[in-house]
């Protein structure tokens, strides 16, 4: 689904999986492994009759038929609302269904290009006019979805293509609806199912998680925050939130401020207006956000107008903007905290796929579709994270 220069871990020689060279449905002829994961693998295959490259993206046996039934109908899920999104800037289902001794896949488009996450690692924080481009893409995706009444809840740079399409300029794809919860009730494309999203459990990536999340809430401006998270890390080259467990960064996400641009680069040379929408973004209540993503992309269409920068959403990749904030780039090219992955301790909920073991230049893998999805029992310190503060004795 993906060619990426990135640096390549994880899966097993191509030798030892038994799929290669099969042909699931008479339709799809599987050529390689593009990612592997906990709970399933994607591939690069040919569909036929069109002699189409897809991504393919299957489901470990050990989740087959009476096994796992929740995780099946969670699968299904994100094929069949996926499939009904159509914007340019989310990823395409072709096709998904299940062979005939239980193979369940997804065929998705072959896309090229890296992940935003491998963007970030392989060159810092990028310039705020560039991060700005793809955020707008990023919420366009979003706003499509949010119409027809679905919620990504699990937002990152691991979940977003930056394409090689184009020389001059971002394109983008979101990636992974496999998370996707529905918010308008009876009314919704896709019912709730209390066996997919279970009282209890945490769904999601620390790291990009809103606040209200950790009580298994989640609406429109949930997307926001995480949005605002993505935007920060693109700026500053790290989440705004770091622990070694998970746990306390879920705590800091509901206690704690974001830090102010200034306390990490002092001399970042970032518009305050371009900081003032990033920490809106990442309010602890929403109520106190964006309250959608058009309102998201109107308050960057000011932040544009007011700092006199114009083009930077059907521009080029900006290599840095001279004359604002006197700075090339959103902050050092490497700073004390290093790249930042997708969240610590993530526990795949969902098919977590991480790239093919590379074999030198240009490496095909897999989409990363549904990357690192957090489940995590509500333990004792987010119990009393989320516990409301007694009033003060007289």
């Amino acid at each position: 689904m993906m060619e990426s220069n990135a640096p390549t871990n994880g899966a097993p020689p191509d030798v030892a999986d038994p799929m290669l060279g099969r042909v699931l449905n008479e339709r799809f002829r599987i050529l390689e492994t593009l990612g592997v994961g906990g709970m399933g693998r994607v591939y690069k295959a040919v569909q036929s009759p069109l002699d189409r490259l897809v991504a393919l993206k299957v489901l470990n046996p050990q989740y087959g038929e009476g096994k796992d039934p929740g995780f099946q109908k969670r699968f299904f899920l994100e094929a069949s609302v996926t499939s009904k999104l159509r914007h340019p800037n989310t990823v395409t289902v072709i096709d998904y269904g299940k062979t005939d001794d239980g193979i369940y896949y997804i065929a998705m488009e072959y896309l090229e290009g890296l992940t935003l996450g491998q963007l970030l690692t392989q060159m810092g924080p990028l310039p705020w006019p560039r991060a700005l481009n793809i955020t707008q893409q990023i919420a366009r995706s979003l706003r499509e979805a949010h119409k027809v009444g679905l919620i990504h809840r699990d937002l990152k740079p691991a979940n977003v293509m930056v394409l090689n399409q184009e020389t001059d300029h971002d394109v983008v794809k979101v990636l992974d609806f496999g998370l996707v919860k529905s918010f308008i009730g009876d009314a919704a494309p896709v019912p709730q199912d209390t066996s997919i999203t279970q009282a209890g459990i945490i769904l999601g990536s620390p790291q990009y998680m809103a606040p209200e999340q950790a009580r298994n809430i989640a609406d429109p401006r949930s997307d926001v925050y995480s949005l605002g998270v993505v935007l920060y890390q693109m700026l500053m080259g790290r989440p705004p939130f770091l622990a070694a467990q998970s746990i306390d960064v879920i705590v800091k996400h509901i206690n704690e401020l974001p830090p102010a641009f200034g306390s990490l680069y002092p001399n970042h040379g970032i518009p305050g207006e371009v900081e003032a929408l990033v920490m809106k973004c990442l309010a602890k209540t929403p109520p106190e956000r964006y309250q959608s993503m058009d309102e998201v992309m109107e308050a960057m269409r000011r932040t544009l107008s007011t700092v006199g920068v114009s083009g930077a959403f059907s521009g080029a990749r900006f290599a840095g903007v001279s004359g604002v904030g006197g700075a090339s780039g959103s902050g050092p090219i490497s700073g004390p905290h290093g790249a930042a992955g997708s969240g610590p301790a993530t526990v795949a909920l969902d098919i977590s796929v991480e790239e093919a073991p590379g074999k030198g230049g240009r490496k095909p893998l897999g989409m990363l579709l549904g990357g690192g999805a957090l489940l995590v029992g509500l333990g004792a310190a987010l119990v009393v994270a989320l516990r409301p503060t007694p009033p003060a004795e007289p």
